[in-house]
C-alpha cells in the first residue's frame, strides 16, 4: 500500500505553519486529500493521527476547535449537543465523539473543543451566532488562528467579519426550536443567524475571492503534507484584511461584487 506521509510529517508541517504550544486553533479539514498515512487503515485511524498531532503540538495550554455545525433550528429539528451529528465531515465528527471534548449549545453553529480553554469557547453561547460575545469574537480575543487543511481560506469566521462590518446584503434572522442543555433539560430557545436573501443569488458568498485575496496579500503561512497542503492565518489579520477590503467595496466578496 502506498504511503504518502507519516505522523512525524504532520508534526513538522504544523511547526512550519507556526502552530505553537498554547495556541487556540480552529480547524477546517478535508483529511482525505493528504493521501494515506503510514499505519492507517480507516478514516478513524487518520483522524486519530491528526488529533494526537494537534495535542502534541498545542500542549496542555492549547485548545483545538472544530466546527460541528448542524443547522438544527434552521431545519426545524431538535438539537442535542450529545447526539446531533455534525455536517462538517469526518474529522469534526471524530472530535465531537472523543473523550474530554466539549461541544457548545449553539443549535446551528456549534463547535467542539479540546484543551485548556474548552469551557471558555463553549459555555454560555449568545443567541446571535456571529455577534458580540459569539464564539468567533472569543477566538479573536484570544489571538486565535484558523487552519484550513485542503480547503481554501473562506472560513466561517468570514461571516463574523461581515457582521462586524454590517455588510448591506445580510440581515439578522431568528430561528426558534428546542435544544437539550448541559443539565439534560429540554428548553425552547432562539438563535440568530446573519443571513443573505436567497432570492438574490448575486449576494451569495464567493469564498474563492477571499482565498485569492489572502494568497495575494500573503497573510497565510502555507505547508505541504503528503498530496495536499494546509494554510493558517491569525483571526486579527484575517479580520483586518476583510475590513479594509469592504471599506472600498462592501459587496466585494459576493458573487455579484
Amino acid at each position: 500500500m502506498r504511503v504518502d506521509y507519516k505522523y512525524e510529517d504532520i508534526i513538522n508541517a504544523f511547526h512550519r505553519l507556526g502552530l505553537t504550544e498554547g495556541d487556540s486553533v480552529f480547524v477546517h479539514s478535508n483529511l482525505g486529500f493528504f493521501g494515506m498515512p503510514l499505519g492507517a487503515k480507516s478514516g478513524d485511524d487518520i483522524c486519530g493521527l491528526f488529533y494526537n498531532a494537534f495535542k502534541e503540538v498545542l500542549g496542555e495550554g492549547g485548545t483545538l476547535l472544530v466546527p460541528t455545525f448542524s443547522y438544527s433550528f434552521c431545519h426545524g429539528e431538535f438539537y442535542d449537543y450529545r447526539l446531533t451529528k455534525s455536517s462538517c465531515g469526518m474529522f469534526p465528527e471524530y472530535i465531537r465523539k472523543s473523550d474530554g471534548v466539549k461541544r457548545s449549545l449553539d443549535p446551528n453553529f456549534s463547535v467542539a473543543a479540546w484543551g485548556a480553554l474548552k469551557d471558555y469557547y463553549t459555555d454560555n453561547p449568545v443567541n446571535e451566532s456571529f455577534g458580540k460575545g459569539s464564539f468567533w469574537e472569543r477566538l479573536l480575543k484570544k489571538d486565535g488562528k484558523i487552519l484550513c487543511m485542503n480547503v481554501d481560506c473562506g472560513s466561517t469566521f468570514f461571516h463574523y467579519a461581515e457582521k462586524y462590518n454590517n455588510v448591506p446584503y445580510r440581515y439578522n434572522k431568528a430561528f426558534n426550536g428546542e435544544l437539550r442543555d448541559y443539565l439534560g433539560n429540554r428548553k425552547r430557545d432562539y438563535f440568530v443567524h446573519f443571513v443573505v436573501d436567497l432570492d438574490k443569488p448575486e449576494d451569495a458568498y464567493a469564498p474563492q475571492k477571499l482565498d485569492l485575496l489572502c494568497r495575494e496579500k500573503k497573510v497565510c503561512n502555507v505547508a505541504d503534507l503528503g498530496k495536499g497542503a494546509m494554510q493558517i492565518v491569525r483571526c486579527r489579520v484575517y479580520l483586518d484584511l476583510i475590513t479594509e477590503t469592504l471599506k472600498s467595496n462592501p459587496r466585494f466578496f459576493t458573487k455579484g461584487g
